[in-house]
C-alpha cells in the first residue's frame, strides 16, 4: 500500500501489515475506517468540509480526511482521502497549511505525480483567493530546503515549476 508524501522528508511511505492478513493485495489501499481502526489512538475520521486549517474549513471534493498526530508527515493521501497530522501542521504559516492539504487533494484529482499535485496546489490557491504571491514565497522557504530523491525534485527546481505553474493555469 502506498501513499502519496510531500513533506520535507520526501520519501514515498509504504505501510506494511496494514490490511488483515490475506486481504492484502500489492496495490490495495485501506478504506478511511480502516486506517483510523488500525493506527488508533486519537485518530479521527472526519467528513467532507469538516477539517479546519486556522478555523477555514477544507474541501476536497466529496473525500474525508483522517486527522493523524502519529504520521510521519504533515500530509498523506490514499486513493478516496486525505490524512493530515494537525501536530506538525501547527508549525507551518496558514499559507503552507493549506498548499500541504490542496497538495494532497491534487493526488485525489491528478494522481501520484508530486510535480502535478504541487501544481494543482497553487493554482487551487490562486483560483480561490488563499495562495498570494507573498504566500507563495512562503510555501517556497518551506519546500526549498529539501533535498531530491527518487520521487522528487529538490525543493528549489520545485519551488521554480509552481511559480510557473501560479503564473500560468495552462501549466501542468
Amino acid at each position: 500500500m502506498r501513499r502519496a508524501s510531500f513533506g520535507i522528508t520526501l520519501g514515498l511511505t509504504v505501510l506494511v501489515n496494514f490490511l488483515p492478513q490475506g486481504a492484502r493485495a500489492e496495490d490495495s489501499a485501506p478504506t478511511p475506517e480502516e486506517y483510523v481502526n488500525q493506527v488508533g489512538g486519537d485518530t479521527k475520521l472526519l467528513e467532507p468540509g469538516q477539517f479546519k486549517l486556522d478555523g477555514r474549513p477544507q474541501m476536497c471534493g466529496m473525500r474525508p480526511t483522517v486527522i493523524d498526530n502519529t504520521l510521519d508527515d504533515y500530509g498523506a493521501a490514499y486513493p478516496g482521502f486525505l490524512i493530515m497530522n494537525p501536530r506538525l501542521l501547527d508549525k507551518v504559516s496558514t499559507p503552507v497549511k493549506q498548499w500541504i492539504y490542496a497538495h494532497e487533494c491534487g493526488h485525489q484529482f491528478r494522481g501520484p505525480d508530486e510535480e502535478t499535485a504541487d501544481c494543482f496546489a497553487v493554482q487551487r490557491g490562486r483560483r480561490y483567493g488563499w495562495l498570494t504571491p507573498e504566500g507563495l514565497e512562503e510555501v517556497c522557504n518551506f519546500i526549498s530546503p529539501a533535498k531530491g530523491d527518487s520521487m522528487h525534485f529538490s525543493g528549489s527546481y520545485r519551488c521554480e515549476y509552481m511559480r510557473k505553474c501560479y503564473a500560468d493555469p495552462n501549466v501542468r
